[in-house]
């Protein structure tokens, strides 16, 4: 049915009962409260409404109380203080919150509004009174501002712990500072002794003969341990000075091809046999921004792991590329050497000094210091790993920037 069709239709009858409505039972029995009262506040009629809300009757009240006796103290005083002066002032007021006195003593929270009509002359004559019973609406109210009193507290409290958190960083920052000054400094005093000690025993070993046949694996043991700490102190030093560079060395937008290329030429001059493979795929992110030195360092020590944990009788084979995951750039070396049982070492894998394949020559402060790395950037490091397969590193980096994939696709490298 079209709706001009429908509008022509007649509206049903109207039944007449409605248009009877008894006045004087509507006043007595509205939704609201009605009141009127003399300019002084003087009660002269109140609907059974409101008096069945105080539960008093009419000739309790009537000529008996004043409308302001019906409020609190606080509210009479308000009464007579604000709102019989602007009544007398613009002859009407709106919706005044009030809390009436009950019979019983309780209290019930209305709104007022109220009109003061004048006689012929202008002189005040009636104040007629509408109160509306907002019980529903002061509970609702209370939960708000409940709600808003322990949305404070859970402000505060968060502010505390944020401040207690910064207290603890601040702490934290000058603990690790003064380590590294530590380490820094014991590294740097223990060189000297060392390298003296070194050439030492090298000129020992020139002119001294050993007829024991057991001296000469022993002095090779010798030799073994001392370059092991000065391995070791060098590690030291790099960590420290890379970290004092990082705190001084802006970040910038580094092309990873070109970048890991050169790592890959400095590695390809040290290998042995059999040759190692590279492949190279930076086509998804092309490029990354954060220090190069940190950079160079990151990459460097996995790639060299990549190749020192090689699989004996498999020929290293290498993959290194880029992709974006969200708002991260992730960074993926993977190789196919010795692998790590992470079901035993993972809680230990980033820890300094710690080694997992002894039969390997190393200091144990690669994967520490590529660690750190990472976390100063910003990002973190997820590693996969199967014992006899192989190990891929994923390096998150939050300073990723998107590029176009233009110049960097797949490539591969030999020694």
């Amino acid at each position: 049915m079209s709706t001009a069709a429908a509008a022509d239709e007649p509206l049903p009858e109207l039944d007449l009962r409605l248009t009877q409505e008894n006045l004087e039972d509507l006043y007595e029995h509205a939704p609201c409260g009605y009141c009127s009262c003399l300019p002084d506040g003087t009660l002269v009629k109140l609907n059974q409404t409101l008096l069945g809300w105080l539960g008093y009757t009419a000739p309790e009240l009537v000529a008996r109380q004043c409308l302001q006796q019906l409020f609190t103290v606080g509210g009479r005083l308000h009464y007579e203080m604000y709102c019989a002066p602007l009544l007398l002032l613009q002859n009407q007021v709106r919706e005044l919150s009030y809390l009436l006195r009950r019979k019983d003593g309780t209290t019930l929270p209305v709104l007022m509004s109220a009109v003061l009509l004048r006689d012929t002359n202008g002189q005040p004559l009636v104040v007629r009174v509408t109160l509306f019973d907002i019980t529903e609406r002061r509970k609702y109210e209370q939960e708000l501002l409940r709600a808003r009193q322990h949305a404070d507290e859970q402000r505060e409290q968060l502010a505390r712990a944020n401040e207690e958190l910064t207290r603890k960083n601040e702490q934290l920052s000058r603990i690790n500072a003064d380590l590294d000054s530590f380490v820094y400094t014991a590294s740097h005093d223990l060189k000297q002794p060392i390298d003296n000690m070194t050439g030492l025993f090298q000129e020992l070993r020139r002119t001294v003969r050993f007829p024991d046949a057991e001296a000469v694996p022993m002095l090779d043991m010798f030799a073994e341990a001392l370059q092991q700490i000065l391995s070791t102190i060098q590690g030291l030093t790099e960590v420290v000075q890379l970290q004092r560079q990082l705190e001084q060395v802006p970040t910038e937008t580094i092309e990873l091809r070109s970048f890991t290329e050169e790592i890959v030429r400095s590695l390809q001059q040290r290998l042995s046999e059999p040759a190692a493979t590279f492949a190279l795929d930076f086509q998804a992110a092309p490029t990354v921004r954060m220090t190069r030195s940190s950079l160079h360092s990151m990459l460097y020590n996995l790639l060299s792991n990549s190749l020192r944990y090689a699989q004996p009788g498999r020929p290293p084979h290498v993959r290194v590329s880029s992709a974006h995951v969200g708002n991260a750039l992730v960074l993926s070396v993977q190789d196919n050497g010795r692998g790590i049982d992470l079901v035993r070492y993972e809680q230990e894998l980033f820890q300094l000094f710690r080694r997992f394949h002894p039969e390997v020559a190393g200091s144990g402060m690669g994967l520490y210091l590529v660690n750190r790395l990472v976390n100063q950037a910003g990002g973190r490091i997820e590693v996969e790993s199967t014992v006899g397969k192989g190990t891929t590193f994923r390096v998150f980096l939050t300073t990723g920037i998107p590029a176009a994939a233009t110049s960097s696709g797949p490539s591969n490298l030999s020694a």
